[in-house]
């Protein structure tokens, strides 16, 4: 292959590398900024048939996230939903007439924390049965270090407390808060808000009730001592709490 030869070839590469430049990366830019269909799923009100279909603009962090329920012979309408990560919406039987509405995201910050709701949807308005920054601010938890590494825990709703050996804890963390005869030093535990739900089956009933979780952690928020863990179920109005519990790992 002559000089010439080689020349040309080199210019062709590189005159087709400035045209994928210049036409393609802009589509692509452009196709990644559009509303696209997220998840679609089947809906039911009685003997009225629909579907909710889940919309978003972006790739990685979804914003504009929202949810066209239609419903046949009606009119369509939408629900508007908090924008972030891997959002997702499914229907669960929580014993209400018909399946509902559950839609989460991911808001991406430390702790992972995300935003959760559960929608009863019927052919023309729908209603918000739970949402976990609501039953973040009505639940009152106080959480309170006492002497030799305990840490009692109470329900200011119920009065209901219990009493955590706190033995487990990273020696690092554990001498940051206790002095070496026992006594507490400055540092408190904090509850922190809601940061996971997710339905969960109860085999004993087929039907699914809410799992809702809030870490406690101390000094700082790698030091988890664990996890206020509540069970809801639907009794008809509203999610109520079955049972609460605290969850360590060991």
């Amino acid at each position: 292959m002559n000089n010439l030869s080689v020349f040309l070839r080199r210019a062709l590469c590189v005159a087709f590398a400035a045209f994928c430049a210049f036409f393609v990366a802009p589509q692509k830019i452009a196709f990644a900024d559009e509303m696209r269909l997220l998840e679609c799923v089947a809906l039911t009100d009685g003997d009225a048939q629909g579907t909710a279909s889940l919309y978003g603009r972006g790739q990685n962090y979804i914003t504009e996230l929202k949810v066209k329920v239609e419903f046949e012979n009606y009119e369509p309408y939408e629900i508007k939903l908090d924008d972030g990560y891997s959002p997702f919406m499914g229907v669960f039987d929580f014993g209400g007439a018909d399946g509902f509405l559950f839609c989460s995201s991911q808001t991406g910050g430390s702790g992972g924390y995300g935003n959760y709701r559960v929608y009863s949807v019927k052919t023309q308005t729908y209603g918000l049965l739970y949402d976990a920054r609501t039953d973040s601010e009505n639940s009152k938890f106080d959480a309170r270090f006492e002497p030799n590494g305990f840490m009692n825990l109470t329900n200011l709703l119920t009065d209901n407390s219990l009493k955590i050996y706190l033995g487990y804890m990273p020696r690092e963390f554990y001498a940051l808060i206790f002095a070496p005869d026992g006594s507490v030093k400055d540092e408190q535990p904090y509850v922190n808000p809601i940061s996971f739900v997710s339905p969960a089956l109860n085999p004993a009933s087929g039907l699914y009730r809410l799992c809702a979780y809030r870490s406690v952690t101390a000094v700082a928020e790698v030091n988890r001592l664990g996890y206020i863990v509540s069970a809801l179920s639907y009794d008809g109005k509203i999610f109520k709490p079955d049972f609460t519990e605290f969850s360590i790992t060991l």
